[in-house]
């Protein structure tokens, strides 16, 4: 039976425009395979529904428009900022990923765009957005076990000799 939601797999993709440019790897981004929970957003709509009935060993190759990967270009993500906000701002080149902290304190990705004498325009769409990519996975395993969860109350927890157990010297 192929893979289903809920399935946790094991993966190799590349994303690519419709002319074969390389846009991001498996490889590239994460050095090697990537695992992933179907159903729990890890990846992109497109990527996830294209998982879905695959058999382990088979290669996938789809056409996805920008809905079905990253979304349209929305040009209210585009935002104006005076030059005066940005620090250490000559040494950041245009299409650089900065962190954009905005009124409401919510931080973003976004990349400048373009450089004006006084203001600067950053994009804080994905980068990918607007785009029909080419999407290729390959599906190396199933039927995989989640990544362990830490309890979080055993990290960083240690009693310092505070606590009312024994102990035991020698």
């Amino acid at each position: 039976m192929g893979v289903q939601k809920e399935d946790i797999v094991k993966v190799e993709y590349v994303i690519s425009d419709e002319n074969g440019k390389l846009y991001d790897s498996s490889e590239i981004s994460y050095g090697g395979p990537i695992k992933v929970h179907i159903g729990y957003g890890q990846v992109f709509r497109g990527f996830e529904q294209n998982l879905i009935g695959m058999e382990v060993g088979e290669v996938k190759e789809t056409i996805l428009k920008p809905e079905e990967a990253f979304g349209q270009f929305d040009p209210l993500l585009l935002e104006k900022i005076p030059k005066s906000q940005l620090s250490d701002f000559n040494n950041i080149p245009i299409g650089k990923q900065i962190e954009y902290v905005g009124p409401n304190g919510m931080s973003s990705p976004a990349w400048i765009r373009l450089i004006e004498d006084d203001f600067v325009i950053i994009d804080m769409n994905p980068p990918l957005a607007g785009k029909t990519l080419k999407l290729t996975i390959k599906l190396l395993e199933k039927d995989l076990e989640p990544d362990p969860v830490p309890n979080p109350f055993y990290i960083g927890m240690s009693c310092d000799g505070s606590c009312d157990h024994e102990h035991h010297h020698s």
